[in-house]
């Protein structure tokens, strides 16, 4: 019988594993190229006028006027990002409510030793009549044969792209709303 002390679900990414086995200096060059990679890619945007400081298609006023052109309007375009926010900050809510109804993302938490140690096994969600009661009750089941009245649920949790989003959804929101 095997036990775990960490998280099942937070194993170490292969960038991760990657990006930890360079030393130093091939960190500093692989950031230094990044950056340079950026510049390049802007270089032809801040000359078509994308960051507004030149003339070109991209300037924001053309582009305000190209999207006024085929219908775009103000509303429709607060409605997006506000639907945008919305839809960022309750991502990860949904999804653990789906996980908690289907019974994924469990894992077993009856503890094997003295000191604290927990399984940490996947569970399976069993529906069983309770003796005393008669009732339908849930049952935890491990890959190791434990049978537990509860289990340990692990929650996706929003990262740095979508706190990103979100805010950045709600500005561009009061932007429209303030400025058009």
């Amino acid at each position: 019988m095997t036990t775990q002390k960490t998280d099942p679900f937070k194993k170490e990414s292969l960038y991760a594993r990657w990006w930890n086995s360079r030393n130093f200096i091939q960190k500093r060059l692989i950031r230094f190229c990044m950056i340079m990679i950026v510049m390049i890619l802007c270089f032809p945007l801040y000359y078509l006028g994308f960051f507004g400081t030149m003339e070109g298609p991209l300037h924001p006023s053309r582009l305000g006027e190209k999207l006024g052109n085929i219908g775009v309007t103000k509303t429709r375009m607060l409605v997006f990002f506000i639907s945008l926010a919305a839809i960022s900050v309750s991502w990860n809510w949904i999804y653990n409510l789906i996980s908690i109804l289907t019974g994924s993302r469990l894992t077993c938490k009856r503890e094997i030793d003295d000191e604290g140690t927990v399984c940490g096994a996947s569970v399976k969600r069993n529906k069983i009549v309770n003796k005393k009661t008669g009732q339908m009750t849930a049952q935890y089941v491990c890959i190791h044969g434990h049978k537990r009245p509860d289990a340990h649920f692990h929650p996706v949790k929003k990262r740095t792209f979508s706190h990103t989003l979100w805010i950045l959804s709600v500005v561009f929101s009061l932007i429209v709303f303030f400025e058009c």
